[in-house]
C-alpha cells in the first residue's frame, strides 16, 4: 500500500501536460470539472464507495447503511465546511496577514505566524473529520472491500488527470 502512495505524485506528474516555462498551466475545463468531482468524491467516503458498489460487491444491506450514513454526512460536512469558511475568512480579513502579501513595509512576523497557526488548525480540523468519515465508512466493509480503496482512489485520480488532457 505505501508504493501505491509513493507512485501516486509520480503518476500525476507523469500525466501532467508538459507547458513551457513561460506560460502557467492551463486546466480546460473538463479536466478542472473532472479533478474537482475525483477530489469531492474522495472527500465524501461513503458517496465514494457507493459509486464503487459494483467493484466492491457491496450487499443490499451496506448499500443502504452506505446510504444513510451518506445523507448524514452530507449534512454534517455542510456545517462543518460552513463553521470552516468563516473561520478562513475571519483569518484572511488579517491585516497583518494583507500586509505580508505587500512588496515594502515592515513585516509583522509573530502576527503573520499566528494567522497561519489558524490556518493550520482549520486544516487540521478538516483532516481530522475526514479521517473519522472514512473510518465510519471503512466499519461497514468487509476487510477485502477495504483492502481495495486505495487501487479504487488511485484509479479515480488517474481517470481526473487523463480526462482532457490535451
Amino acid at each position: 500500500m505505501s508504493r501505491r502512495r509513493l507512485l501516486l505524485p509520480i503518476v500525476l506528474i507523469a500525466l501532467t501536460p508538459r507547458v513551457s516555462h513561460a506560460q502557467p498551466p492551463v486546466l480546460f475545463s473538463e479536466r478542472q470539472a473532472a479533478i474537482l468531482e475525483s477530489g469531492r468524491l474522495l472527500n465524501t467516503p461513503a458517496e465514494f464507495v457507493l459509486q464503487h458498489r459494483k467493484e466492491l460487491a457491496l450487499t443490499d444491506t451496506q448499500v443502504t447503511a452506505l446510504e444513510r450514513l451518506a445523507s448524514a454526512l452530507r449534512d454534517s460536512s455542510t456545517a462543518r465546511t460552513a463553521i470552516r469558511v468563516q473561520q478562513s475568512l475571519q483569518s484572511s480579513e488579517n491585516p497583518d496577514l494583507s500586509a505580508a502579501m505587500e512588496w515594502t513595509g515592515p513585516i509583522n512576523e509573530s502576527a503573520i505566524r499566528d494567522a497561519m497557526r489558524v490556518q493550520s488548525v482549520i486544516q487540521a480540523d478538516i483532516m481530522v473529520a475526514g479521517a473519522r468519515d472514512r473510518r465510519l465508512v471503512g466499519a461497514l466493509l468487509t476487510p477485502e472491500q477495504r483492502a481495495q480503496l486505495p487501487e479504487l482512489q488511485m484509479w479515480e485520480l488517474m481517470k481526473a488527470a487523463r480526462t482532457g488532457a490535451k
